[in-house]
């Protein structure tokens, strides 16, 4: 008996020391390591009882269950993986596929995360979020069709026909409540690339940081106008031509004194659609917005009055962009050929071979918006210069100016605020007992831009080919089916100062187009 005593001792001692190395999870030692550790000496000590051995096994059993249980099942949108992939033990020698457990007790969330489902009517998009709102993801689509009639000769300043003018894909949420984040891509006529990639850092709606690459605060129509909101299918000539369009850089803005006014201030790359710096300059931005009467009550006459104003301003050292100026497209660094984007718009100047974008640049904006129930006005001036350089050539500080005046009426009694996708009181559906005309808004709009005419007297554009100045004219009709799915139906005209080269090698100096858009926001 004394014997089996003894013998269930030394089996009780040799397991609590086996379970004490179990028992540390980043130590996995085989036995060759086990044999050449230099213990302690076994101090003395009393003999356990039975229950203090049979304790001990179980102790050792649930500890063996615990390292060898497999990892939980991965849920998409309801928990993050709870591993992550690590240098593995000594054992593994670091291989890198080992799974290892993720240190605890640090994080305010821990586990599974349920994520619930919705779709954002008011701004679009689905919506998948945790419970308490701190973390979420959405999905924006946003596509447009063009149909376009040139009634010249074919091929004259363009092509008849159908084109894409743009499709997007939005990623967007947050990631804790004041971290956002955008992510976009577009294809636009034959070009696919990367469209928005930013955080904005939301701690006080007062003032907010973003970072990366987004839209620049200059003008009121590229900035705060989305181009699925605009009434007319393409911004006037102006922000057309000289918009800031989307670069990288950093951006303060905010809203303050209870909405009625918003502010963006921003440091960017200087080329219009930049993904890398040219050089080290930087050109300065900024954003004023007043809506003085904005907290009046529903049908006060200026409540949705606004008006202010932007600057963009730097020193310049690129190629040129645009390298041509068109009546209906954004600033693209393509010419007059050689993309489907040349063959879907009308040019009327293009800068010569070898002229670079080199000095002072100061481009300014005041503009003004009026919005009453169903009617919404926009209007805006737009002043400044651009330096070019024909090659190692002098510097010429080019003076443009452009304005534009544009109305919109809303036939079927919807009203709006701002500028937006309507929202039709009864959606579009031809089908009986359910009918529905969606809405409809009437819009028109008159812009022009120009540019001094040292553009030609430099040598930076050739004047027997183009022209210095241009307006445009746009009457149309906005039917929106439903909130999503807008058709634009009209006619533009654009005249220029001087006869303009067309493809056909003659000179004209107006052109027509109609215009259908097929437009999803979603």
């Amino acid at each position: 008996m004394k014997a089996l005593n003894r013998l269930l001792v030394g089996s009780a001692i040799l397991v609590a020391a086996v379970g004490s190395v179990h028992g540390q999870e980043d130590l996995d030692l085989s036995p060759s390591d086990m044999l050449n550790q230099n213990p302690e000496p076994l101090a003395a000590t009393s003999e356990p009882s039975i229950g203090e051995i049979y304790s001990r096994l179980e102790a050792l059993e649930a500890a063996n269950h615990r390292r060898n249980a497999p990892p939980p099942a991965f849920s998409l949108g309801s928990e993050p993986w709870p591993y992550t992939a690590g240098g593995g033990s000594k054992a593994t020698g670091g291989d890198p596929t080992v799974l290892r457990r993720p240190q605890e007790g640090k994080t305010s969330h821990s586990g599974k995360l349920p994520f619930k489902s919705s779709y954002d009517h008011e701004h679009g998009g689905l919506r998948f979020s945790s419970d308490d709102g701190e973390y979420s993801f959405g999905v924006n689509v946003f596509s447009q069709i063009d149909a376009k009639i040139y009634p010249e000769p074919s091929p004259g300043f363009a092509t008849s026909g159908f084109y894409n003018p743009r499709s997007r894909f939005y990623l967007q949420g947050n990631v804790t409540k004041p971290i956002q984040y955008t992510c976009s891509f577009q294809n636009t006529y034959d070009s696919l690339g990367l469209t928005d990639a930013y955080l904005n850092f939301n701690y006080d709606s007062r003032c907010q940081i973003r970072v990366g690459r987004f839209k620049t605060p200059f003008t009121y129509e590229f900035y705060r106008i989305h181009v699925w909101d605009l009434p007319t299918p393409e911004r006037s000539l102006f922000a057309n031509n000289y918009e800031a369009n989307r670069r990288l850089g950093l951006m303060l803005w905010g809203v303050v004194l209870d909405n009625r006014f918003e502010y963006a201030v921003g440091t960017f790359n200087t080329q219009r659609n930049s993904f890398e710096p040219n050089d080290n300059n930087q050109d300065a931005m900024a954003f004023l917005n007043f809506k003085p009467f904005y907290n009046l009550e529903e049908g006060a006459l200026l409540r949705d009055w606004q008006f202010g104003g932007s600057v963009d301003a730097g020193q310049e050292n690129q190629s040129v962009l645009p390298a041509a100026l068109r009546t209906n497209s954004p600033p693209s660094s393509a010419t007059v050929s050689g993309s489907a984007s040349d063959e879907a718009t009308v040019p009327f100047l293009q800068f010569n071979s070898g002229v670079r974008e080199n000095g002072n640049r100061a481009l300014w904006e005041l503009h003004t918006a009026y919005y009453y129930r169903r009617l919404a006005m926009l209007a805006a001036w737009e002043w400044g210069h651009e330096s070019y350089a024909l090659g190692a050539g002098p510097s010429t500080r080019i003076p443009i100016d452009g304005w534009f005046f544009q109305g919109g009426y809303i036939l079927t009694g919807e009203n709006i605020r701002d500028r937006t996708l309507v929202d039709p009181h009864r959606p579009f559906n031809p089908r009986a007992g359910c009918f529905g005309l969606g809405a409809l808004e009437a819009t028109a709009r008159y812009s022009a831009l120009n540019l001094d005419s040292r553009v030609f007297t430099a040598g930076l554009a050739d004047p027997t080919r183009w022209s210095n100045g241009a307006q445009l004219v746009d009457v149309g009709m906005n039917w929106y089916l439903n909130k999503f799915v807008k058709v634009y139906v009209g006619w533009e005209r654009a005249v220029f100062d001087s006869p303009v080269f067309s493809n056909t090698g003659a000179l004209q100096s107006s052109s027509d187009m109609f215009w259908t858009r097929t437009q999803l926001y979603f």
